[in-house]
């Protein structure tokens, strides 16, 4: 069974330096792997390019001037 990553781990990414996707991209896959599997606090089975978009639906991360960074009034605080 593969282990999922809660998707806060990839949050704590963008709270170091906002990114554009690209280099989100290669974090993540530098640090999880290119495989990994990321799950929520009520979801699961997420693939980067899901839980990304999970991300923008729920106004967890905005985009600015092609940088990704993280809505911190929109993201739990657990």
């Amino acid at each position: 069974m593969t282990t999922e990553i809660h998707a806060h781990k990839v949050l704590n990414l963008l709270r170091e330096q906002p990114m554009s996707k690209s280099e989100l991209t290669l974090a993540v896959n530098s640090t999880f792997g290119e495989q990994a599997r990321f799950r929520t606090c009520k979801c699961q089975g997420f693939t980067l390019d899901s839980l990304l978009t999970f991300f923008i639906e729920r106004e967890k991360v905005t985009i600015e001037d092609g940088l990704w960074m993280v809505n911190t009034e929109r993201v739990c605080g657990h």
